[in-house]
């Protein structure tokens, strides 16, 4: 979750009371909830409370993501497990009420540095529990990951985030491809059968982001990304490492074994073999054979590149999953998939930018956010334009745009202005070189904070590059909707690209994956 910006009161609930709880401060917001700190009035005590925004209530698929997180958790009761104490319902809006942590996510704890190997084992002892634990009761977590791994003050561990988790024996969550592709196994991306082990490859994925501070995989494509949990071994540690013992490798590459059958039996053996290598002990090596996988399967519309995930849409209640089409829809950070469809993943080296295609679903439906890979803006050959589109080639850059939108030339004497826009407004590109050296990322945004946008999140890439997101409300000109600014600076001068889409693109397929094909092909000259 991102950190609240003050552009974003008009929907902050701060000091507002929600069911017997007051809320006191905004501590995270993502694509589904915005979770404040706040006070049990009966008892004045501290907890942490999520809030569904009113504008999801009529997306079932969000309430139904809620809702289930409240039924899994009521099914646990483990020191380790993020408890819930209450779940209600204040004027239409659903709110959890759970334990309060003011240890922050072990996702912060890898931004704050990475941590000596010593401090790692008692963390991924504490998740390994809770894990085993709900493994046993029947409960796959499936979006295990450093984000939904909570610690209170003392540095203790606590499971969170079972809003996808599936119950064995349930139809709880259908039959979706459902993860975040950064984390998934590869028998997850192939939308292959799961079970425990599933979590557990998931785990030692986080156990070597939190030994080396990075995550294993890159890729140039989101598609990519999952191919390579597929198909290849995870990367030395000491890559990134000096101080790992080759018996913590071991621990690491048996954990995220392709084949599911090479994987230690349970997280517990897991964080007991951890334990045993940190201590210097030797581990014994799993059989790394490899798993062999069916190819991905042909898409039908085309594959998603350059920045973010593709996903298929939840399937409407009465609806036959094999009528759902391969089209993209996207849950925070969370893929759903229908059959063998291949979700995509995030590409290098933008940890938290790439692969997040869809980050908020806001008004009107769920809502396209590009959060996701920024292609590497370089001179490069041109493009092949991609189906009805057209490439346009100009001093500053190279880049192809639909067909069908009317080109508008914005320019004046400060800047390079070029417009692409749907002739119902339905979605746009605006790209922008600023001619003053002196021009900055804030100078350029500014303008955004003071219109009829609410700032969503921005994240910053390790080469430097920036993408801002911002939510468009009763604007002047153009539907509600949402717009990414995509911030590069070649030459000592600053270019943007900006891309727009409404609402009622949300499950546009086509819509979709054009504005991921548009931005995949840009070249700065």
């Amino acid at each position: 979750m991102t950190q609240q910006s003050g552009s974003q009161q008009d929907s902050n609930l701060t000091g507002k009371t929600i069911g017997p709880y007051e809320l006191q401060q905004e501590i995270g917001r993502g694509g589904m909830a915005t979770v404040y700190s706040g006070r049990q009035l009966s008892m004045n005590r501290m907890v942490a409370i999520k809030v569904l925004p009113r504008h999801f209530l009529h997306d079932p698929g969000f309430l139904e993501r809620f809702e289930r997180e409240v039924e899994v958790i009521s099914k646990l009761e483990h020191p380790h497990i993020l408890p819930i104490y209450d779940y209600g319902e204040t004027e239409g809006v659903p709110y959890i009420a759970m334990r309060y942590l003011g240890g922050g996510s072990m996702a912060d704890l890898i931004r704050r540095g990475v941590p000596e190997l010593k401090d790692i084992v008692q963390p991924m002892r504490q998740v390994a529990e809770a894990l085993d634990y709900a493994h046993q009761r029947g409960i796959i977590h499936r979006d295990l990951k450093p984000g939904n791994i909570m610690l209170d003050e003392s540095g203790n561990a606590y499971l969170s985030d079972f809003g996808i988790a599936r119950v064995m024996g349930s139809d709880l969550t259908g039959s979706a491809i459902i993860g975040t592709p950064a984390y998934m196994s590869p028998e997850q991306a192939h939308g292959a059968p799961i079970d425990a082990r599933s979590d557990i490859y998931s785990l030692g994925i986080v156990l070597f982001e939190l030994i080396t501070g990075h995550e294993p995989y890159h890729a140039e494509t989101p598609m990519g990304l999952l191919l390579m949990h597929i198909n290849e071994p995870i990367p030395p540690l000491t890559k990134f490492r000096d101080d790992v013992p080759p018996s913590l490798q071991h621990v690491v590459e048996r954990a995220t074994a392709k084949d599911p059958d090479q994987r230690y039996s349970s997280a517990g053996e897991l964080a007991e073999s951890l334990a045993a290598a940190v201590r210097g002990e030797a581990v014994t090596p799993a059989p790394m054979a490899p798993i062999s996988y069916p190819p991905p399967p042909t898409q039908h519309t085309p594959p998603p590149t350059g920045y973010g995930y593709a996903t298929n849409p939840p399937t409407a209640p009465g609806t036959n999953p094999g009528t759902v089409p391969p089209s993209q829809q996207f849950y925070g950070d969370v893929v759903t998939g229908m059959g063998t469809q291949v979700p995509v993943g995030r590409r290098s080296p933008l940890p938290w930018i790439i692969g997040l295609i869809v980050l908020v679903v806001i008004a009107g439906g769920a809502f396209f956010v590009l959060n996701g890979g920024i292609p590497t803006a370089t001179a490069s050959t041109v493009p092949t334009p991609f189906r009805g589109a057209d490439t346009v080639t100009d001093d500053v850059y190279t880049m192809s745009v639909p067909s069908r939108w009317p080109f508008r030339d914005q320019s004046d004497v400060t800047r390079l202005m070029h417009t692409w826009r749907a002739d119902d407004d339905s979605a746009g590109v605006v790209l922008t070189r600023m001619e003053d050296s002196d021009a900055t990322v804030e100078s350029f945004s500014s303008r955004m904070l003071d219109g009829d946008v609410t700032f969503i999140d921005e994240t910053t890439a390790e080469d430097g590059t920036l993408r801002r997101s911002y939510r468009i409300e009763n604007h002047p000109s153009l539907p509600n909707g949402q717009i990414d600014q995509f911030f590069y600076t070649e030459g000592g001068k600053l270019t943007v690209v900006e891309m727009y889409l409404s609402d009622n693109n949300a499950t546009n397929t086509t819509a979709l994956t054009t504005m991921q094909a548009v931005l995949n092909s840009l070249r700065l000259n």
